[in-house]
């Protein structure tokens, strides 16, 4: 690596208008003094994020000229190593001079390609006047190395593929209540979400069969650049198995011994630490969420089955050939990966006595309990689902507590049952 290619990809930078993207809930902030960290999936958004961060500076009134941006995934910095980091400064005040004094932005992407880049961020930030973005597709690469070497330096926000509402916003729905037609392409509009995800690509591709090559190549990203090659795992079969359990059989509530019997069954070999490693990569790569049974008694959590999330439901049609089956799971699943987006939401449980509650969470100082059901159409199921809440409500009666429906017979749901509308909580919560 020399000077002269990254004065080429600067130059280029520089000369080229930043791409025009959606804006995204999350919105980074301007003025921070610390090193600002954004992990989350790869094709969730992570870069236009910065786009649109970089965009918010120059509308502002900062000179493009003091803003660097280099993604560690472009071919032509392929490989940089650490030692190769400092020509990055280096090569920017021999193209302007006149900057060296002044201060820079630094918007570094996908950061994780470079071993050990943590050390050369540290240094940057204590002795230069620079102000530092980062995003990496895995929360090992980052996370774990900014809570040793940038401990304290560092505010880290999560990217997740588009939210519901952000979907409709990127396909240009209004979004409107007390209106029939606008109610109906919401209702349209989420069950497409279900069935295809939030991937930005995804949402905005119209012809189906490319929607699947898509994400089907995602899938391939994921299990080869963000598994295989970031963790340097051996034993490929056991991860794609793994990989085709868990997204098959999203929102499922999953024993770790039972699933180790079911493998030693099929003559798969293996240990059961493992199997908890292989888990865990999934979870640290951003691809997979837990939650716990409620209990105050850390060791009750850890005895009983976690309920495991996917990152995107659209991945679950890459993996099975029955793609329009179980849209009360993707409901759940869509609704986990909504409450973890909310700042004021906290302690995401499921509880579980004599009937199970979905979710029992912490917002804005109020325990909540919600039971999610795609479709309630027979009195076996609305049963279920109610009674669930109202023996829960006994026990926590200050807790607020609804059902969060897509569609139901008002029949079989007593009036004293909150009933909210799925694409209603998506947008407004419990209003």
């Amino acid at each position: 690596m020399n000077k002269e290619i990254f004065k080429y990809i600067l130059t280029n930078f520089h000369d080229t208008p930043l791409p025009r993207g959606f804006s995204r809930k999350l919105a980074l902030p301007l003025d921070s003094k610390k090193i600002i960290t954004v992990v989350g999936i790869r094709r969730s958004g992570k870069t236009y994020l910065l786009y649109l961060t970089m965009q918010r500076l120059v509308d502002r009134g900062v000179d493009k000229r003091n803003i660097i941006y280099l993604n560690f995934e472009d071919d032509r910095l392929f490989p940089v190593k650490l030692s190769e980091m400092d020509l990055i400064l280096k090569a920017y005040h021999e193209l302007y001079p006149e900057k060296l004094n002044e201060r820079k932005i630094l918007f570094l992407d996908e950061i994780q390609q470079i071993p050990g880049w943590e050390k050369y961020i540290r240094r940057i930030y204590d002795t230069e006047s620079v102000q530092v973005y980062l995003t990496g597709s895995s929360s090992r690469a980052v996370s774990l190395d900014i809570s040793t070497t940038l401990r304290g330096r560092a505010i880290h926000y999560e990217v997740f593929p588009l939210s519901f509402g952000e979907c409709l916003n990127f396909k240009g729905i209004e979004i409107k209540r007390y209106s029939t037609p606008t109610e109906a392409r919401m209702l349209h509009a989420l069950h497409e979400y279900l069935q295809w995800g939030g991937f930005p690509e995804v949402v905005m591709e119209e012809d189906k069969h490319i929607k699947l090559k898509i994400l089907q190549e995602y899938a391939d990203l994921i299990l080869y650049k963000d598994l295989i090659e970031q963790y340097g795992i051996k034993n490929h079969y056991l991860l794609k198995y793994l990989l085709k359990h868990f997204m098959t059989n999203p929102s499922g509530l999953v024993s770790i011994n039972k699933l180790y019997n079911d493998l030693k069954s099929q003559g798969i070999s293996l240990s059961k630490g493992s199997l908890y490693e292989y888990i865990e990569y999934l979870l640290q790569a951003y691809i997979l969420f837990s939650t716990s049974k409620y209990s105050r008694s850390v060791r009750v959590q850890t005895q009983n089955p976690s309920k495991y999330y996917i990152v995107d439901t659209g991945l679950n049609r890459v993996f099975t050939a029955n793609r329009g089956r179980d849209l009360g799971k993707k409901l759940e699943n869509a609704i986990y990966l909504h409450l973890r987006t909310q700042q004021d939401v906290h302690d995401i449980f499921y509880y579980k006595n004599r009937f199970e509650i979905d979710f029992f969470y912490d917002e804005a100082n109020r325990r909540h309990f919600i039971n999610a059901s795609y479709s309630v159409q027979d009195v076996d199921t609305a049963k279920r689902e109610v009674s669930g809440l109202t023996n829960v409500k006994k026990q926590f009666p200050d807790a607020i507590d609804a059902l969060v429906l897509n569609d139901w017979d008002p029949d079989l749901i007593p009036e004293t049952t909150k009933v909210i509308p799925a694409w209603q909580f998506f947008l407004f919560g419990f209003e």
